[in-house]
């Protein structure tokens, strides 16, 4: 009968904990790190196999063969610690990676051979099982395999001082592993060196084993605590319960088979098929209830933030909604910052849109459709760690920011943005329920965003039929105003010109009868200039009818579309209206135009604008002629409206200034605000002039525009528009 005692449980244990672990890696994981580690886990199972063997075989045989056996483990496990160190880490040297294999190789050559170099011979130890004695090879064998151990956690070390966030805690997650493993196992190389070490450290290398093991395959996803309170779930379950089977049979053997002969076994046999049952059971209790414990502020907020989804919906301002969302996740699972970034299709970008991280927001950041990251996300389709993405996408994130998660939200594969997220204020980890709670969350927001974007789309349609159903009331309301004052001038025209051919005519026929009535010669001279005046006065008419055409028909013809125009040419329509409005015959404008005046934009827009800011200009002087000037001072005073235009490779920057009357202080931060004006009563100023070309200037055309002004000085406009594929 098989004897049990504490180092051929030990090595169950560490057998079977070794070979589950070996299963989750390779199912798992699919990198190279995962194969090394496995092969590890392989040599420790080689152990603890071994041990049980030898545990088992007592003191009434020597187990020679089992010695050797187990010790094919322990050579090979400094060489696939420091194989997984390179893996994980920069710091480990290639070449003693190589020099590892080597000697591990030359090691098993020498202790398969049958020779004394390595085990000379065995004791009996613990009055339960033999013990090897070490020969002389044996020392530097150790010596090596000490050194290489160290050498490798050295470098994890190293690496973990340097290292931030996530990675961090994954070689956090190692160090405290082999802590516990290697500690527990060096006391077997003690009872070589005969310091008898009872060996309860065997039983800490299994939780070495699964603590490291989930530090490779999630260790970005998993914090330390719950990995331990995992671990233990497990030796409790597993470990343990069906421990209890053997244990009971080494110690009622002597009862048992006495009573039933060969058969004592069936006993043994349904206690194994019972515990067996028990033991997934126990493990699914146990680890429910010790995470519970632990995650219970993670499950508190990720149950907030499922709820809070929900109300992402009733949203219907995009900027409000950006901004509900990176606040309702801050507070909720307080972390450093959040930062959503949604499409802006028309420059194809991903923009930023709104952060929340309690301090400063004052830059932009902006990620181009090629961008590596919004490739990944793309084709990922799931949120996302910093540091389980490729090195390159790490590489091309040159950002003020510093996010620990990345979460994309989809609709029908179309990716409208996505969240940054910061490192938890508790600095402790995203767990794989975290992202699952997020993946939620992002398709809530997902639908929320699409809503808004559609009743944005749906405001700004309404608002282009509006705008064209507009231009096209103007044109044709100019069209048929001016036909009908056309008819009247023909007949003014006729009558002004058949007047002064009757004068100029009876003139000619009667030069005697003129010159001897003076009263006479005066009244049809008087009559002539009243002809010359109506002739002069209809042909006025005409230009202003067809400069009011010629505007209305401008707008109407081009109000949609992008194109290159001069701003001379626009100029030219928006000076003839501004002489009807005011009723003069010049505007003190100049030209500045240098040698390129052509700029990109929707003309009738860019006309509308100019318009406005020119029309103010001249409002201006006559405002400071009427009120801010003294009788003495008017006369010196020449109004001055100047377009200056100036051009480089991006942009094209227009300035309107003049010498008017100026903006007070208090009025500066008020002069784009819808509704507000400073003109004096006697114009009729609404206020929606310059809040309609600030509008028309950035939100359309993507420019900027600013002004800079010093009372009963004047004023200077100035407007940034973006060449064709530029942006400012």
């Amino acid at each position: 009968m098989p004897k049990l005692n504490l180092f051929s449980v030990g090595g169950l244990v560490l057998t079977i904990c070794c070979l589950a672990v070996i299963a989750v890696n390779l199912i798992f994981g699919r990198k190279k790190v995962n194969y090394i580690w496995s092969l590890f886990n392989l040599s420790v199972a080689i152990w603890g196999f071994g041990a049980f063997m030898v545990g088992i075989s007592g003191i009434q045989q020597q187990p020679w063969f089992w010695w050797k056996i187990n010790h094919i483990g322990v050579i090979w496990m400094p060489v696939f610690v420091l194989h997984t160190a390179y893996l994980l880490t920069t710091k480990v040297n290639k070449k003693i990676v190589i020099f590892g294999y080597v000697q591990a190789v030359c090691f098993q050559i020498v202790e398969l051979l049958p020779t004394t170099l390595f085990f000379e011979n065995m004791r009996v130890v613990f009055s339960s099982f033999y013990y090897v004695t070490l020969g002389y090879l044996y020392t530097p064998f150790f010596i090596l395999w000490v050194l290489l151990v160290a050498y490798a956690h050295i470098c994890i070390f190293q690496e973990f001082i340097v290292s931030t966030g996530m990675k961090r805690l994954s070689l956090l997650y190692f160090l405290i592993g082999s802590g516990l493993g290697f500690s527990g196992g060096f006391t077997n190389f003690l009872i070589g060196y005969k310091i008898d070490i009872p060996p309860y450290g065997n039983f800490t290398i299994p939780i070495y084993c699964i603590l490291v093991t989930y530090a490779i395959i999630k260790y970005r996803l998993m914090d330390v605590r719950v990995a331990i309170s995992r671990a233990a779930a497990f030796l409790l379950a597993y470990p343990f319960l069906l421990g209890i089977p053997f244990f009971f049979a080494y110690r009622m053997y002597p009862v048992l088979f006495p009573m039933l002969g060969d058969k004592w076994w069936l006993i043994h046999t349904c206690l194994m098929a019972f515990f067996a049952t028990l033991s997934p059971l126990a493990f699914n209790q146990l680890k429910h209830r010790m995470e519970d414990t632990l995650l219970a502020d993670q499950r508190r907020y990720q149950k907030l933030l499922l709820e809070a989804a929900s109300g992402m919906v009733n949203e219907r301002n995009l900027n409000h909604l950006a901004k509900l969302i990176v606040y309702i996740i801050r507070k909720v699972v307080k972390i450093k910052f959040a930062a959503i970034f949604l499409d802006d299709a028309e420059h194809q970008v991903y923009r930023l849109k709104a952060i929340r991280n309690g301090g400063s927001n004052d830059f932009e950041i902006k990620f181009f459709y090629t961008h590596p990251l919004v490739k990944f996300l793309k084709t990922s389709e799931k949120p996302i760690a910093y540091e389980e993405l490729p090195q390159n996408i790490r590489n091309s994130l040159h950002i003020p920011i510093k996010f620990d998660v990345a979460v994309p939200s989809f609709v029908d594969n179309n990716l409208l943005g996505f969240v940054f997220l910061g490192e938890k204020l508790n600095s402790h980890p995203y767990t794989h329920d975290d992202l699952m709670v997020f993946k939620t969350l992002s398709h809530q927001a997902a639908l929320a965003i699409n809503y808004c974007l559609f009743l944005e789309t749906f405001k700004n349609a309404q608002e282009k039929i509006f705008t064209a159903d507009k231009q096209g009331l103007i044109g044709g309301m100019a069209d048929g105003v001016a036909h009908q004052i056309r008819n009247r001038l023909n007949q003014f025209s006729i009558s002004g010109g058949e007047l002064q051919g009757e004068v100029e005519d009876f003139i000619a026929k009667n030069p005697e009868l003129i010159a001897q009535n003076p009263s006479l010669k005066q009244n049809l001279e008087d009559y002539l200039k009243i002809a010359l005046s109506i002739i002069a006065n209809v042909q006025h008419t005409a230009n202003t009818v067809n400069g009011m055409l010629n505007f209305a028909q401008k707008l109407e013809d081009k109000e949609s579309g992008f194109s290159d125009f001069h701003i001379g040419e626009i100029g030219t329509y928006a000076l003839n209206m501004l002489k009807i409005k005011h009723q003069i015959s010049e505007i003190p404008l100049e030209l500045d135009l240098g040698k390129d005046d052509t700029v990109y934009g929707i003309q009738p827009q860019i006309m509308e604008s100019l318009y406005n800011l020119i029309d103010n200009a001249y409002e201006a002087t006559d405002e400071k002629i009427r009120y801010r000037l003294k009788d003495e001072e008017k006369k010196n005073y020449k109004p001055q409206i100047k377009l200056k235009v100036n051009q480089n490779e991006t942009y094209t920057l227009v300035a309107i200034s003049d010498n008017g009357a100026g903006i007070k202080e208090q009025d500066r931060s008020k002069l784009f605000a819808p509704f507000f004006t400073t003109k004096s009563s006697y114009k009729s100023g609404t206020g929606i002039g310059i809040y309609t070309v600030k509008r028309i200037i950035e939100e359309v055309h993507s420019g900027k525009i600013w002004f800079e002004s010093e009372y009963l000085k004047g004023t200077t406009f100035y407007i940034k528009l973006p060449k064709r594929g530029a942006k400012l």
